[in-house]
């Protein structure tokens, strides 16, 4: 087997692309009135629903939507926020992700998620949240870009009493044991072309732009690396400064005393966070103009969705 030449790539119709592939199981949540102008004329009850105000036909459409019938993504385009199910899958030691995809970086995560990074990713877009740009090491460091995204974590113990918690809560810096007290952005990964090398090297002995070259694309974060705590370029959401367990940078663990057991179905909320203009907030005459936003109410999901669901649904 050939070595992999991995050509990074930032190609702005895949996103769109994979967005529209991971919605196409749910096409219809999404086309209510996507009828060909040809078929048979409306009848009764059909135009009695087209003659109803907008506002009373979008609150009839469902708010929560699962994105892929084998993964436990869903998009909340009410509350604009997407939700996922997972499993606590380590309490005790060193991080580089709050959460990782099933089957990839357990050893380093707290939540291991069923699901690809890219539908996340395309829940993310759904609701509106603003991709950034992933993490620059060369020539100089410069930290990922992104909306803030809140991460709330939920879970039930073992008397069935739910709880909700910050995902911070659940990361503490390995040196002062303080709670992690930063908020993780969204600068999206990257995509590479896989190429071998050796098509690479007779590419250029041919005269030939190895960008040229035939490959399939990747989605870097399909490595695990969906929410992390140490800087990565392959990260879906990472945090916005220097992290890493060397150089004396930021170094982060599990908070074991506030992580249920191993095992615990947990489900995590990811919320964009509006930007609020400080000079527009001081000069609003309305105090209702400057607040902030309100924590999201987390309790009609529970009831919304199905019970946790971390494995692959049948």
């Amino acid at each position: 087997m050939g070595t992999t030449y991995r050509n990074e790539r930032n190609v702005a119709w895949i996103l769109p692309a994979l967005l529209i592939s991971a919605l196409l199981p749910s096409a219809t949540l999404w086309a209510q009135s996507d009828a060909p102008a040809d078929e048979a004329p409306p009848t009764a009850e059909a135009e009695k629903e087209e003659a109803k105000p907008v506002e009373e036909k979008e609150s009839a459409k469902p708010a929560i939507r699962k994105l892929m019938p084998n993964m436990p993504v869903w998009i909340d385009t009410k509350r604009k926020m997407v939700i996922m199910d997972g499993e606590v899958c380590l309490r005790k030691g060193s991080l580089e992700m709050f959460a990782c995809l099933r089957g990839t970086k357990e050893h380093e995560s707290v939540v291991a998620v069923a699901t690809d990074a890219y539908v996340v990713h395309a829940g993310l877009l759904a609701i509106g949240a603003e991709q950034g740009k992933p993490v620059e090491f060369d020539p100089e460091y410069q930290a990922p870009t992104g909306q803030k995204i809140e991460v709330l974590v939920q879970w039930k113990d073992e008397n069935g009493k739910l709880h909700t918690r910050k995902a911070q809560d659940w990361v503490r810096d390995a040196r002062n044991k303080k709670v992690m007290d930063y908020d993780w952005v969204f600068p999206g990964s990257y995509f590479w072309k896989d190429v071998s090398i050796e098509a690479v090297q007779k590419a250029k002995e041919e005269g030939i732009d190895p960008d040229t070259l035939p490959g399939k694309m990747v989605y870097a974060a399909e490595g695990g690396e969906l929410i992390c705590v140490s800087n990565f370029k392959s990260s879906m959401m990472d945090l916005p400064v220097p992290s890493t367990d060397a150089n004396n940078d930021l170094w982060f663990e599990a908070f074991t005393e506030n992580i249920p057991a191993e095992g615990t179905k947990v489900r995590l909320f990811l919320i964009p966070q509006k930007k609020h203009d400080k000079k527009q907030a001081e000069e609003a005459t309305d105090p209702a103009d400057a607040k902030v936003d309100e924590p999201a109410d987390l309790a009609d999901p529970m009831l919304e969705l199905p019970d946790f669901s971390p494995s692959v649904e049948e």
